[in-house]
């Protein structure tokens, strides 16, 4: 009869936006981390020292780069991937990866009028191994990644050079 009516705390407009962004960030870094992780065949959990910006805490335990992809990525996505990866390990391809300190990200459709849509550009500076052989790079990367509207789950990606004109997906 006396009892406390319980409050209902609406979220601001821009707190949730912030929300939304870090969630994209968050899940297309760790898709650049665990798909390097996946094509190098390492499985070990995420190492917070190695990689302190890895934002997906309930994913960090598993050791397996394949389930942690399976649990952001669309089965199809990965499938597409799957021939690719054959190759690389195939071929003995090793990586010592280095993607730089900075990027950069933007963002598209998280207002609900389009399908959500990032883009990073990164910078590659990674050592290609095989056999005695060494490669060198130095070369700007873009990653796209589109969303499932409620931001739950990549649908699909692609990497292509910088300065690259886009293909259709």
């Amino acid at each position: 009869m006396f009892g406390r009516r319980s409050r209902r705390v609406e979220v601001s407009p821009d707190v949730q936006r912030e929300r939304q962004i870090e969630h994209v960030h968050s899940l297309t870094y760790a898709l650049l981390l665990d798909l390097v992780a996946w094509f190098l065949d390492l499985r070990e959990p995420v190492n917070d020292g190695l990689f302190p910006e890895y934002r997906l805490p309930q994913l960090k335990d598993i050791a397996d780069p394949r389930e942690r992809l399976g649990a952001y990525c669309s089965p199809r996505l990965l499938a597409a991937w799957e021939p690719v990866r054959a190759r690389w390990l195939t071929r003995g391809i090793r990586v010592k990866p280095d993607f730089g300190t900075t990027a950069t990200l933007q963002i598209e459709g998280l207002d609900g009028e389009e399908a959500p849509r990032a883009v990073a550009r990164f910078t590659d500076r990674s050592v290609i191994e095989r056999g005695a052989q060494r490669q060198y790079n130095s070369r700007d990367w873009v990653l796209t990644t589109w969303l499932r509207p409620d931001l739950s789950r990549i649908e699909d990606a692609t990497f292509r050079p910088a300065g690259v004109e886009a293909g259709a997906r």
